[in-house]
């Protein structure tokens, strides 16, 4: 008995550290990425970039999510920031969902996961951007008075206008100097401090992930694990509610997903897809940032949208 508690004490060791270690350096850089885009990117110059009109709008909040990529961890801070400084809110709410999937860290972190998977890639990233356009023509039509809790008080409520600086801290203390200005050496503390707050941050539910999955793997009878993998919509249910309670980042779920390896590839389509735009720690921010009717919309649409997709991909699998 003792000789096959170790055995399985191993395998969920080896397990949990090995999806550990692969996806590790993937939030590391997102972390980075999401530190210099808070440090160096004002929501201002965002506000630029967007146009007013519904479908160019929702289709620059797509690219914004592909050439601006922020950890959905970070992403509801810097959209609420975006609509108080009037970017139009189907950009912003695109944006918002797509940002976390659409981008070059989390294609390589699932190009990586998979093996070299280009279909695992291409659909993860197709399902998120049609959830993401989706749901930002939803909000085209709507004024952000609708969407944003606290969207008539004057900018700098909340700790979010010019008087705050940016979110690391770069813009006051002594990053800056006496005149206000904020020094070189300032900014890459604060991005540097920014990347490590991050990554320890998300690195701990990583780890919780981890061992989560490895578990799983480890305790689950087969019996049950072949009822879930061979009927789809138990699976993609199941890999949905997975996604929503772990609350993974989006640069290192897909090694999470990954070692499902029994389940069918449009259920961990479903977790990737879902993760990133919908879990407990964004719908907790959804409650706390929107209006009650926007975050309904956010927390009902985007699931039913994701299972959809799931489920039309499961028909189309061997």
């Amino acid at each position: 008995m003792f000789d096959a508690f170790s055995e399985y004490l191993g395998f969920f060791a080896q397990t949990a550290t090995a999806i550990f270690l692969e996806a590790a350096p993937f939030l590391l850089l997102g972390s980075f990425l999401a530190a210099l885009i808070e440090c160096f990117v004002p929501p201002e110059r965002m506000q630029r970039l967007f146009p007013k009109r519904a479908v160019p709008g929702v289709l620059a909040g797509l690219v914004g999510g592909l050439v601006l990529p922020v950890c959905e961890c970070g992403i509801v801070p810097i959209v609420r920031r975006m609509l108080k400084k009037g970017v139009p809110p189907a950009s912003a709410m695109t944006y918002m969902l797509a940002a976390p999937i659409v981008n070059p860290v989390v294609m390589a972190s699932t190009y990586t996961a998979f093996q070299g998977d280009w279909f695992m890639v291409a659909a993860r990233t197709a399902m998120g951007g049609v959830a993401a356009l989706i749901v930002g023509l939803i909000f085209s039509r709507r004024p952000v008075e609708d969407i944003l809790l606290g969207a008539n008080l004057p900018n700098g409520i909340h700790g979010h206008g010019p008087a705050s600086g940016c979110a690391c801290g770069c813009g006051g203390g002594e990053t800056a100097t006496p005149e206000g200005r904020v020094t070189a050496t300032g900014r890459i503390r604060a991005v540097m401090a920014h990347t490590l707050a991050e990554f320890l941050d998300m690195g701990a539910i990583l780890i919780l992930g981890s061992l989560f999955a490895a578990s799983f793997k480890t305790l689950v009878p087969s019996g049950v694990m072949t009822l879930f993998e061979t009927d789809p919509v138990l699976a993609i249910s199941a890999m949905m509610l997975l996604a929503i309670l772990l609350s993974l980042c989006s640069e290192a779920d897909a090694f999470v997903a990954a070692s499902f390896t029994g389940f069918p590839a449009s259920a961990k389509l479903a977790f990737l897809a879902l993760g990133p735009m919908l879990d407990v720690k964004l719908a907790v921010m959804f409650q706390a940032v929107f209006t009650r009717r926007a975050a309904a919309i956010l927390m009902v649409a985007t699931p039913v949208m994701v299972f959809a997709m799931s489920l039309a991909l499961s028909l189309l699998e061997p």
